[in-house]
């Protein structure tokens, strides 16, 4: 008996367990199909990327509030929701119905007469040092986006000076004022005699969707690739206990040729189980391939090699079924999180993306984002990340080949 037999015999085996193969595919599906859900995605092109929700309490009710309001309304990116009073609108923030609350106070006309020209151009020392409490002006975020507050309070207080100038203008610098508005008079005539520059056609830019299954699908693809550690080692322990791995440690086969032959059927289920992964991805989220598609294929290959290496070594190491279910499962949900299969890379702290450096995941998700996220990736990134995922796979057989002698 040779590696290739003892291949097929492992072939065979896998393909009978049909429930197991089935879910290596439709769990990690569910799951991307899920937390896409979640993040606000749909299948369809016509949906529209989920804006931030501002809730607006406007306690003055004057004609200059009413400006300011106008004004936040036209942004695209808001979704501006009008509240009757504050306790409402507080209530709304903390169950979530709203992302960020402003309330306009209403001291706000007061604040706005009792401005001079020179507040509107010296913001930092003038009245408006306070910025919008300087203008009865406050905002809230709520607990999940507290960063979002300081977003909106610069846009609003931007808006407010904006909305305000003219008034403030009109009251201490007439004549300033006049002019001012005489010469914007003169030049939107002038550019509307001279014509608009001609168009040269929209900018492509990816969708939220595009970008969020750009990260989901590569992320969690790695990290289910990873689960077939636990099959792999229950896969041996099931032979040891039936007694047909000690027939196979008496045939004539070398150790590495034993290893490879048990090893490549895992590997074969491995790059299926990324390519449909991939290709749902394309198919059912319309994720992009990037600019190299046939780049992936080494990188599919090298990360299925390493699983499939490492599973290999767990194989080695574990001795019963409870074994496998704790060590393995907690090792492959450790290593997902250190390396950033379940949260971006991007959003940990420099020490945890330096840690993660040591998982073949971290390496992985690194080719995956320079080939599906950038206009134009680094292909020597790439290949070195090629080359890592290869190091890893090598160093995990070496070991997992130095432990099969205890299954003797």
């Amino acid at each position: 008996m040779d590696a290739w037999n003892i291949t097929k015999k492992d072939g065979r085996i896998l393909l009978r367990d049909r429930r197991t193969l089935f879910s290596l595919v439709a769990l990690p599906l569910l799951f991307i199909t899920i937390l896409g859900l979640s993040a606000g995605q749909l299948y369809s092109d016509k949906e529209k990327a989920r804006k931030m929700r501002v809730g607006v309490v406007n306690e003055s009710s004057s004609p200059l509030s009413g400006k300011l309001i106008t004004e936040v309304v036209k942004l695209d990116a808001l979704d501006v929701v009008d509240l009757p009073d504050r306790d409402q609108a507080k209530e709304e923030l903390a169950d979530g119905k709203i992302d960020v609350l402003a309330i306009v106070g209403p001291h706000y006309q007061e604040r706005v007469e009792q401005l001079d020209t020179g507040d509107l151009f010296f913001t930092e020392t003038g009245k408006l040092s306070g910025r919008l409490r300087s203008l009865d002006i406050e905002v809230q975020s709520g607990a999940f986006l507290a960063s979002a507050a300081e977003i909106v309070e610069q846009l609003v207080f931007a808006f407010a000076v904006r909305t305000i100038a003219p008034d403030v203008l009109q009251a201490h610098e007439p004549q300033l004022a006049r002019k001012v508005f005489l010469k914007a008079k003169r030049l939107a005539a002038r550019n509307h005699d001279e014509g608009e520059a001609p168009a040269t056609g929209p900018v492509p830019t990816k969708s939220r969707s595009d970008v969020i299954y750009e990260y989901l699908v590569p992320s969690y693809t790695v990290m289910f690739v990873f689960f077939i550690v636990q099959l792999m080692a229950r896969s041996l322990i099931g032979e040891r206990d039936t007694g047909t791995l000690s027939r196979l440690l008496g045939v004539p086969v070398a150790r590495t040729g034993l290893m490879v032959g048990k090893a490549v059927p895992f590997l074969m289920i491995s790059l299926v189980q990324t390519a449909l992964l991939f290709l749902a991805g394309k198919l059912l989220f319309h994720m992009s391939w990037g600019a190299h598609p046939w780049m992936l294929l080494p990188v599919m290959f090298a990360t299925s090699l390493a699983a499939t290496a490492l599973g290999l070594l767990v194989a080695t190491t574990v001795r019963t079924e409870s074994q496998v279910t704790v060590y393995a499962t907690f090792l492959v949900l450790i290593l997902a999180g250190i390396s950033g299969c379940l949260m971006p890379r991007s959003w940990q702290p420099e020490l945890m993306q330096q840690l993660g450096l040591a998982t073949p995941h971290a390496w992985a998700l690194i080719a995956y984002d320079h080939l599906l996220s950038r206009d134009t990736p680094n292909l020597h990134v790439v290949w070195n990340c090629f080359a890592m995922l290869i190091a890893f796979a090598v160093s995990f057989f070496v070991v997992a080949w130095w432990r099969f002698r205890s299954l003797d």
